[in-house]
């Protein structure tokens, strides 16, 4: 199994369309990420990902896309710290294809970029989420309580950071 990430202008849309339009995918989502998604969903990030030079990947298994990761850089006074974000087709999952993907994504990120941490924020009910953020090195910062609001309900969300090592 070849796991790599490739950047949206080197992906398939129509793939990217088809693994994202499962709807338990948005479960531990923002609710920004649509159900059904389309290619006009798929397009439209593409565009939107490429004219505003986001730090988006596909994640791309055997030569088909299955998955995005991606960051956000933080400005301000958090202008040190990139958001992390990631999702796969559940026929994919537990395979070890996101550990990986984060972990490139992470070299990535402090190769290229003067980030001095990388932190994702993840239901608590998310397991698997946490499990591989904890594989790959990211610690627990904080819990917080109530702190999300989806499908009318209160979901606590810890915070895991991985710092660029000195």
């Amino acid at each position: 199994m070849i796991i790599e990430l490739k950047t949206l202008d080197q992906i398939d849309p129509c793939q990217l369309a088809y693994h994202a339009n499962e709807k338990s995918i948005g479960t531990y989502l923002r609710n920004s990420f649509p159900y059904p998604y389309t290619l006009d969903h798929a397009m439209s990030f593409i565009t939107h990902s490429l004219e505003h030079h986001g730090i988006d990947f596909g994640i791309v298994v055997d030569g088909i896309c299955i998955g995005c990761i991606g960051g956000t850089l933080q400005n301000d006074i958090y202008v040190k710290n990139c958001e992390l974000g990631y999702w796969i087709n559940p026929q994919y999952a537990h395979r070890g294809i996101m550990k990986r993907s984060v972990q490139l994504f992470c070299q990535h990120i402090f190769q290229c970029y003067s980030i001095h941490k990388i932190y994702a924020e993840v239901f608590k009910d998310n397991i698997a989420s946490c499990k591989v953020l904890e594989w790959n090195h990211f610690q627990e910062e904080g819990y917080l309580k109530e702190h999300a609001y989806k499908n009318f309900q209160y979901h606590d969300v810890i915070i895991y950071s991985l710092r660029r090592q000195r």
